[in-house]
């Protein structure tokens, strides 16, 4: 997967006039800024494993496959849908046993805080191109704006709903978008061949970026010939670590998509009408309303100056403030469009789980939070009248358009997550990580419990078990969809609760003509067994 480093480094056609925040960067260095983003990220990621920690199901699916890879040994069949980019690090991470899940859940955690990180950078760069040119001490005035809407969108990101859940459990949608935003800085740069390089690994953890990723290495091989060896080899790169994985771990290349179109109970694709239940009731809660409705003005008032002067001005914008208009309304539409997107495919049949609205939502909150450090650049020019200094209007204007932010047309924190619930949610997902691996031994071992026969457990727990026991994820079976019709008794019974009041699953008396006996007790998980034979457990 190496190209050579002249691919990525040479000088590309030239993009856009560099802006202010762009030169700062230069001044800081792009790369140091990311290695210090990066670091700085991992280490509160490993930071947080002090609270107790826990991949989810597909997680847990992704290690279980890295360790079969390196042991030359994969078995998709059985897990969720193949995803290239989270198992190229679970592979890497098999090494090292044990810490295999910890240091995926580091990844995933440090992805969604450079997520946030990026939300604020490109918020706040692509601010300051709308404020009035301003000298000397005035400048300074410029700032605050530009500060407010980075705030705006990294709290709006963190505090969307099930963000912080989500990434803690290991899923990788923010380091998909900590991927996309970073693409999205070193274009703006004019760092095009680095933009595209960088999307190729978001293009590696969801298909759906196949339709701008594709476009956008067009463009960048019309555009710059020098570039042409890096986008075919990329390009050439995507079916070979989407589709010869699948084949190779189930002799089928379009497994994933097979095993996509059969969503769980609680999906949106179960409704008389999925498109409108996935964008209602699903994409359009994942962002705070007042964010929402700043993004749909923000898109119409820039659009519209953009028209005014004719689409091949709006197409081409000339100067820094009219290319961070063009910014709002391109992040405001390809948000929107996301949500759109993603309900359609659950329209077909897909799962439309929450977690794949991310991205959009974080679009559509750098739309909607420029649109209010663009709402507080106007308050200053209205407040410069009354004040003496442009600074401290500007400053004004920013508190102003802060409390209108947090209060109109309610208080914020109403709408924001419920940290203690998310935290006894995580927790309770952690013990059943601990009590897993302890009734696992308390039954005296894998192999154990192996020769005992067939094993069963909650369906959520299905790749955790698989991973704990060493086998495939088909190996384990999850309980029956009719308790009426089960099915041959297992021989093995991990029963538990997916979260904290879900019902007991399996449930054992579903064989009324099997007599299971409790061989483990381990606080959140109960271990019946009946073993053939003179294996017992």
């Amino acid at each position: 997967m190496s190209l050579p480093t002249a691919e990525l480094s040479a000088r590309t056609a030239p993009g856009p006039a560099p802006t202010q925040a762009s030169r700062a960067d230069r001044r800081f260095g792009p790369g140091r800024f990311y290695l210090i983003l990066v670091g700085g990220a991992l280490v509160i990621a490993a930071l947080s494993l002090l609270i107790p920690s826990t991949p989810s199901y597909d997680p847990w699916a992704w290690l279980v496959w890295g360790r079969e890879i390196i042991h030359l040994n994969l078995h998709t069949t059985g897990g969720p849908t193949w995803k290239p980019l989270p198992v190229i690090f679970t592979t890497v991470f098999a090494q090292f046993g044990k810490a295999q899940p910890d240091l995926w859940l580091v990844v995933a955690r440090a992805g969604a805080l450079v997520a946030g990180v990026m939300v604020f950078k490109v918020a706040l760069r692509l601010t300051s191109l709308l404020a009035p040119r301003l000298d000397g001490s005035d400048a300074r005035g410029r700032l605050g704006p530009a500060v407010l809407a980075g705030a705006i969108a990294a709290i709006s990101l963190v505090f969307s709903g099930g963000f912080i859940t989500e990434n803690a459990l290991g899923y990788s949608e923010g380091l998909l978008t900590a991927v996309v935003l970073i693409a999205v800085d070193r274009h703006l740069d004019g760092n095009w061949r680095q933009a595209f390089a960088v999307g190729f690994l978001a293009a590696l953890d969801r298909p759906e970026i196949w339709l701008f990723w594709g476009p956008y290495g067009l463009w960048l091989a019309w555009k710059d010939p020098g570039a042409r060896k890096l986008v075919l080899g990329l390009f050439a790169l995507i079916p070979v670590l989407w589709f010869l994985p699948e084949y190779w771990g189930s002799g089928h290349f379009l497994r994933g998509v097979n095993r996509a179109q059969h969503p769980r109970a609680n999906s949106a694709a179960h409704a008389r009408c999925p498109f409108c239940a996935e964008l209602v009731h699903h994409a359009w809660p994942a962002a705070l309303s007042r964010i929402k409705a700043a993004a749909v003005i923000g898109v119409l008032v820039a659009g519209g100056l953009l028209l005014r002067d004719g689409w091949r001005t709006a197409l081409r914008p000339a100067d820094d403030r009219k290319r961070a208009m063009a910014a709002i309304v391109v992040a405001g539409a390809v948000g929107f469009g996301w949500w759109v997107l993603i309900s359609i495919l659950t329209q077909v049949g897909f799962s439309g789980n929450d977690r794949y609205l991310v991205l959009g939502a974080a679009l559509i909150e750098i739309s909607g939070a420029i649109t209010f450090g663009w709402a507080a650049y106007a308050l200053a020019g209205l407040a410069r009248r009354r004040l003496a200094s442009r600074a401290a209007a500007a400053w004004s204007a920013t508190a102003l358009a802060a409390v209108v932010f947090a209060v109109v047309p309610n208080p914020v924190t109403g709408s924001l997550v419920d940290l203690q619930r998310t935290h006894r949610a995580l927790v309770y997902q952690a013990h059943l990580r601990q009590d897993m691996t302890r009734a696992v031994a308390k039954v005296g071992g894998a192999q154990k419990v192996l020769s005992c026969g067939t094993v069963m457990t909650e369906g959520f727990q299905v790749p955790m078990l698989a991973w704990n026991l060493g086998v495939h994820t088909v190996r384990i079976e999850a309980p029956p969809a009719h308790p009426s019709n089960p099915g041959p008794p297992p021989n093995v019974i991990f029963q538990t609760r997916a979260q904290r009041h879900a019902s007991l699953l399996p449930i054992v008396h579903a064989w009324a003509g099997t007599q299971y006996q409790l061989v483990a007790h381990v606080r959140l998980f109960r271990v019946y067994a009946q073993c053939a034979g003179k294996v017992t457990l």
